[in-house]
């Protein structure tokens, strides 16, 4: 079969309606898929979506749920488009192919292999460890605002740092909480210990190299794309372990976790445009002041 043969109207939106579509529904009510090589999924994605090359798609590979609607893109709209119309003869309910794909993408995106850091969580794990893992790297993380809080010089960004640490805070109440209600017993710390506390959301590791590198930074702008890169890497870290887990009550609470971290991108973005109009006003003083 000739891919370019097929020649069947599908459902298209640019990449600013598929940002809100994405943002505005629930992780498991819908597929993004990213129908380019691996290669290419590696250096940069879209947060949450499952790696399906074109050629693996065709051949029927990939279990997608036909009642789901799916969002397909892949690195300008070419190859997503033949695959959406793919799709379309296959019964698919609900087939969107993102227009512009992932080079008309602005904003946040993730990067590394499909199974990258999936290794942190046996498949079949069961709840409370997932929970425990997933609190063990919001500790990482608020670990790491807080070292960059005591290295920096600048008070603005210490306050900054401090705020992001209180952030991360809050997200570990939340997963203790869920815990006890759960489990009807506290998290306790070794528990917790299983899983490195150094490990960030996303699964990287705090490196005293980038905190050193980073107190150092004089402009708020750096400060904010840092987390939401994090953000954007968790959410798609969650995702991806969602995949894999084998019991339901874990795929449904990673889902849940990613759908948190669509808030916490949010969250984020919005403190970052606030800053960065202080900073504007800020410098407009200044000027105004040495006139």
């Amino acid at each position: 079969m000739k891919w370019n043969s097929v020649v069947i109207d599908v459902n298209s939106m640019d990449v600013e309606e598929a940002k809100a579509y994405i943002g505005s529904h629930p992780s498991d009510s819908f597929q993004l898929v990213d129908v380019r090589q691996p290669e290419e999924y590696s250096k940069r994605h879209l947060p949450g979506a499952t790696l399906l090359p074109l050629e693996d798609l065709v051949d029927g590979k990939g279990n997608l749920d036909k009642m789901k609607p799916v969002l397909l893109y892949s690195r300008s709209g070419g190859r997503s488009l033949v695959g959406a119309q793919w799709l379309t003869t296959q019964g698919f309910s609900e087939i969107w192919n993102i227009t512009g794909g992932i080079k008309a993408w602005q904003g946040e995106a993730a990067f590394g292999h499909y199974k990258l850091n999936l290794n942190l969580l046996d498949p079949e794990a069961d709840f409370p460890d997932a929970i425990s893992m997933a609190y063990a790297m919001e500790e990482g993380l608020q670990l790491f605002y807080i070292l960059l809080a005591r290295e920096t010089k600048e008070e603005m960004y210490k306050r900054l740092y401090r705020k992001l640490a209180a952030f991360e805070v809050d997200h570990k109440r939340d997963l203790s909480q869920m815990y006890s209600i759960t489990q009807g017993k506290e998290l306790i710390q070794k528990e917790i210990e299983e899983h490195d506390g150094q490990i960030m959301e996303g699964g990287g590791y705090a490196d005293i190299t980038l905190i050193k590198t980073l107190a150092n930074t004089e402009s708020a702008y750096d400060v904010f794309s840092l987390a939401i890169a994090f953000e954007a890497q968790a959410l798609d870290f969650y995702s991806r372990l969602s995949t894999q887990a084998v019991r339901p009550e874990v795929k449904k609470f990673f889902l849940e976790m990613a759908d948190a971290e669509k808030k916490h991108l949010l969250f984020v973005s919005k403190e970052m445009d606030k800053y960065i109009e202080q900073e504007k006003r800020f410098s407009n003083n200044e000027i105004h002041d040495n006139k």
